[in-house]
């Protein structure tokens, strides 16, 4: 019988299931389901609220998607869910950006190749843990432990010779232990988390140019799209506006219960990723990549820490700025903090553009002769 380690695709503990078609006697029962799921992530976010906990309206939600997604509850959800979660909270972030701050981060090149180099570096050396502890093959364990974008990471996967779905879902996974742990650890640690004005007039305040700033978010995602380039939803999105609010002389007016949409949407899109047949497919493979999340948000931490001391800077901002989470989330965690959204953005998006194109040949060093 073939080592199914040498077998293109094959997964860590076996391959997922396929995910069932939705015929049309079940729409009604799937779409009672999506207004359950609804109902009871807009119900979580307000009782994350209320008790306090940092990006309620993401976490909240994740935690009611997660429930279902692992309970084998099928709920259908536009593809463009997350896109369009991220499209909203790139925005977001850009009208929080100013040019001051730009300048400020343009001359940290240093401590971002130390952090990017650092993240690259746990990696390599965690790669060899999970490929040892699990039947994985060497492509899908490395690329399940490469902090970057889930797609990305299960599409080189797949192109590896590894399994995609399954480095998808361990991804997923590391984004959401990042964004329940560090936001929490930092608050604990003494920093607030802001509590954004929420009357009438701060929920639904939309002004002349709020339409126009959201046509040009969505323009800017599709020709990113097109061109190819990596996590177009957020990064199209965050240029434009980002170049917007920097020549715009007074602010835009931007909804905060839009906002809380899009964490929304990016909260119920990874919840519902986590589902049944991966995670009892691979119980092994989920449970040490949990392990090495937990070890790699010590080490970039200790690193951020490190950076932070020599260089007199903040350390809640450097320990954001160095989290092994996605660019969207950590963004977003910086602008709910009151922490620096520019330096914690301007960081996962060097780190992005770095590892994304070096992975491929990373993996060959990883293989070996």
């Amino acid at each position: 019988m073939a080592d199914p380690r040498s077998e293109p695709g094959a997964g860590a503990e076996g391959d997922p299931a396929p995910e069932p078609a939705i015929s049309r006697r079940s729409w009604p029962a799937a779409l009672l389901r999506g207004s359950a799921l609804l109902v009871l992530a807009v119900t979580g976010a307000q009782l994350a609220a209320w008790i306090g906990v940092p990006l309620a309206w993401m976490i909240g939600p994740m935690l009611v998607a997660t429930v279902f997604g692992v309970s084998g509850v099928e709920v259908p959800i536009p593809r463009q869910t997350r896109a369009i979660g991220q499209t909203i909270v790139a925005t977001t972030v850009g009208l929080q950006l100013t040019w001051e701050g730009v300048v400020a981060v343009s001359g940290m090149v240093p401590e971002m190749l130390v952090i990017t180099i650092g993240s690259a570096a746990l990696a390599i050396g965690l790669a060899p843990l999970l490929y040892r502890l699990t039947p994985a093959d060497k492509a899908t364990a490395f690329f399940a432990c490469v902090p970057c974008g889930p797609a990305e990471m299960a599409q080189l996967a797949d192109r590896g010779g590894g399994n995609g779905p399954l480095v998808g879902l361990v991804q997923g996974l590391r984004i959401a232990l990042v964004v329940l742990l560090v936001p929490a650890a930092l608050q604990l640690s003494g920093v607030p988390v802001v509590l954004a004005p929420s009357g009438p007039e701060e929920l639904f305040a939309f002004g002349a140019l709020t339409l126009p700033t959201l046509a040009l978010a969505v323009a800017a995602g599709q020709i990113f799209r097109r061109a190819r380039l990596v996590s177009p939803f957020f990064l199209g999105p965050l240029a434009a506006v980002s170049f917007l609010s920097m020549a715009l002389d007074t602010p835009v007016d931007w909804p905060r219960a839009l906002t809380w949409a899009g964490q929304l949407l990016l909260g119920v899109s990874l919840g519902l990723s986590f589902r049944r047949a991966l995670l009892r497919g691979a119980p092994r493979f989920v449970a040490v990549s949990a392990l090495v999340t937990l070890l790699t948000i010590a080490g970039c931490s200790a690193l951020a820490w490190a950076i932070a001391v020599i260089d007199d800077l903040p350390v809640p901002t450097l320990v954001l700025a160095a989290a092994p989470g996605s660019v969207t989330e950590m963004s977003l965690t910086a602008e709910a903090m009151g922490l620096g959204v520019a330096l914690v953005t301007t960081f996962h998006i060097v780190r992005l553009f770095i590892i994304m194109p070096l992975s491929p040949l990373a993996l060959r060093f990883v293989r070996g002769p």
